[in-house]
């Protein structure tokens, strides 16, 4: 059975008619050229954009489940954050909790541990370089251990030994029986780390399925102007313009 379940969801002239459904254990890539939609698909999931259309989550209508309970179940990690306070490591992670009410010690320092922030737990999260700071809000999502989580391009201020620890994080996240739909520009990673993918191009879905049924040389050239190079057989796999 789908985890979650999307139907005619449309956010203004930002997104079109946009159907698609996850399962736990599953990683959803969401990719295409800058302006096709991809984060305002995250943010109208999470519900922080008025939208038309149908969200289910075990079946439910979302609408039928309350405020403090949609904050557990569904979580985002927007592309931009930043911290107007000088605030430690340790308490910016902790806020994932909030919407559990609780602080629990044990949740907030394997979220730490997880993205390898554990070690400068009491440093001002404004003291950290830009990766590191990346790190420190993915635990901060991590800690809330919601159902399904929103990833708005993790891995980009990450150098290319983050970005594959970053990436294989959340492949780990979702096999632990969540769902993770994460949007991405990076398309040989998201051939490496997720299960399905779905591309879109100009607020619309061009097309949503395995790995290898979405990137074909037919369809990016299609939807990114440019020809490419595919080889999905190599370890890890390729993806690269011409």
């Amino acid at each position: 059975m789908d985890l979650m379940t999307i139907s005619g969801l449309s956010v203004m002239q930002r997104l079109q008619d946009i159907d698609l459904s996850i399962r736990a254990g599953v990683v959803l890539g969401l990719i295409g050229p800058n302006g096709a939609g991809k984060s305002t698909l995250l943010h109208a999931i999470a519900g922080l954009l008025d939208s038309s259309g149908q969200i289910e989550l075990d079946g439910q209508p979302i609408e039928q489940y309350s405020a403090e309970q949609r904050a557990r179940l569904i979580a985002l990690q927007p592309q931009f954050l930043e911290s107007a306070w000088a605030l430690s490591v340790h308490d910016i992670v902790s806020m994932g909790r909030l919407p559990w009410a609780d602080s629990d010690q044990q949740i907030i320092e394997q979220a730490m541990r997880r993205t390898n922030v554990l070690g400068f737990a009491q440093r001002p999260v404004n003291q950290l370089s830009g990766g590191e700071r990346a790190r420190v809000w993915l635990a901060r999502v991590l800690a809330n251990q919601p159902r399904v989580l929103l990833v708005d391009e993790p891995i980009a201020n990450l150098d290319i030994h983050y970005q594959q620890d970053v990436m294989q994080i959340l492949r780990d996240y979702a096999q632990q029986g969540h769902a993770v739909i994460i949007a991405l520009h990076d398309l040989s990673l998201a051939a490496r780390y997720c299960d399905r993918l779905c591309l879109l191009e100009q607020t619309q879905l061009v097309s949503c399925g395995r790995v290898d049924q979405v990137l074909t040389e037919k369809l990016l050239q299609q939807v990114f102007k440019v020809e490419v190079f595919i080889d999905l057989a190599a370890r890890p796999p390729v993806v690269l313009s011409r």
